[in-house]
C-alpha cells in the first residue's frame, strides 16, 4: 500500500516531525496551491513547473503519512490533515516575512505614518515627551495624534482608524490586544478656602458631601466617577460641568465645586490658578492606562517600532 494513503490519528500532522520536515519553500508552495485553488495556477504564480510543486507535496505527504490534498479535474480539495498543515505553513510564511522585513529595516530607516488615538489624560502624560524622543531617532516616521473620548478611541482601534490606542485599563474589551503602560493619580482640585482644603487627601464619600464639577459621562473619568458614586448609593451634586481639565480647574478656581483631574493635568494649572490639589485616596483613583491595538503582528513596521518603544518605557508597572 502507498504510504501516502496510511491514516494516522487526528492531530498527527501537527506533530514535532512535521515542523522539522516542513521547509520554507514547501510551505510557501503549499499556501500558494490553496490560495490559487489548483497546482497549475500556483505554478504560474510561483514561476515553477506544476510537476515540481506536485512532487514537493507528494514527498511531504509521504514523510507525514497523511494525504493532504485530494486532486481532481477542477483543482484540489484540502483534507483534515491538510488543513492542519496549512495553518503551520501560513504561520511559517508569515514569520519569515516578518523576519525579512525586520532585517531589511536594519539597513535603512523606517518610514511611515502611525496613528494614535488617546484621551485627554494621556495627552498630558509622558506621551508627548516620549514621542518627541522617538521621532528624533526615527526621522522617517510621522505620528498623527488624535484626541478623542475614550469610547471613540476604542472604536478607532477596532475599526482600524488608529494603529494604537491609549486607554484606562477598565475601558478595554478582551478582544483587543493590550499591555500596561502608564499609571496616573487622580486629585481633587479646589480653592484654598474650601472646607476640605486642609485635608491631607480626600475620599469619594467625603467629596460627595460637596458640589463636584460634572464631567462628560461618555469619557472614561466621567463614567468612573458615576460608577463610584453609585457604588456608595449616592449621586453627584453638581452646579456646573465641563469638558477638559483646564476648564474643570477654571471652574474650581471660581468656587463652583471640586474638580477631579489627573495629577499630571493639575500640575499645569494649580499654581497659576491658586488652587489646592489633594490626592483622591480611594484605590480606584490610581488608574492604570494601557496601550492597545487589534493585532501587533499586523501593524506596519513604523507602528510596531513605536509600540515597542512605548512598551519599553512602561518599566515594570502592572
Amino acid at each position: 500500500m502507498d504510504r501516502r494513503c496510511r491514516r494516522k490519528p487526528d492531530g498527527g500532522a501537527e506533530s514535532e516531525a512535521m515542523s522539522i520536515h516542513l521547509d520554507m519553500t514547501t510551505a510557501r508552495l503549499f499556501v500558494s496551491v490553496m490560495e490559487e485553488g489548483s497546482i497549475s495556477r500556483a505554478a504560474r504564480r510561483e514561476a515553477i513547473a506544476p510537476s515540481a510543486i506536485s512532487k514537493r507535496i507528494s514527498d511531504l505527504e509521504l514523510r507525514l503519512g497523511h494525504v493532504l490534498l485530494i486532486r481532481h479535474a477542477g483543482g484540489v480539495e484540502l483534507t483534515t490533515a491538510g488543513a492542519a498543515v496549512l495553518r503551520r505553513a501560513r504561520n511559517l510564511v508569515h514569520e519569515a516575512g516578518q523576519l525579512e522585513a525586520e532585517l531589511r529595516l536594519l539597513g535603512s530607516g523606517v518610514t511611515g505614518l502611525v496613528r494614535i488615538a488617546a484621551g485627554e489624560t494621556t495627552l498630558i502624560s509622558p506621551l508627548p515627551e516620549l514621542l518627541g524622543t522617538f521621532l528624533q531617532s526615527n526621522p522617517g516616521i510621522r505620528v498623527e495624534l488624535d484626541e478623542r473620548l475614550h469610547a471613540e478611541v476604542l472604536r478607532a482601534v477596532q475599526e482600524q482608524a488608529a494603529d494604537i490606542g491609549v486607554l484606562p485599563a477598565e475601558s478595554i474589551p478582551p478582544d483587543l490586544w493590550a499591555r500596561p503602560w502608564h499609571r496616573d493619580q487622580l486629585v481633587a482640585v479646589m480653592r484654598p478656602d474650601h472646607p476640605l482644603a486642609d485635608y491631607p487627601g480626600v475620599t469619594m464619600a467625603e467629596m460627595l458631601d460637596h458640589d463636584l464639577i460634572g464631567q462628560d459621562r461618555r469619557a472614561a473619568l466621567g463614567a468612573l466617577l458615576g460608577r463610584q458614586s453609585a457604588a456608595l448609593g449616592r449621586s453627584i451634586r453638581s452646579r456646573a460641568s465641563a469638558d477638559g481639565y483646564d476648564v474643570v480647574c477654571r471652574l474650581a478656581q471660581h468656587g463652583l465645586g471640586i474638580g477631579i483631574v489627573a495629577e499630571s493635568s493639575a500640575r499645569l494649572f494649580i499654581e497659576e490658578m491658586g488652587l489646592v490639589a489633594l490626592p483622591v485616596l480611594d484605590a480606584w483613583a490610581r488608574r492604570q492606562h494601557r496601550l492597545c491595538t487589534r493585532d501587533p503582528e499586523r501593524l506596519s513596521p513604523a507602528a510596531r517600532l513605536l509600540l515597542d518603544a512605548l512598551l519599553a518605557s512602561a518599566g515594570h508597572e502592572d
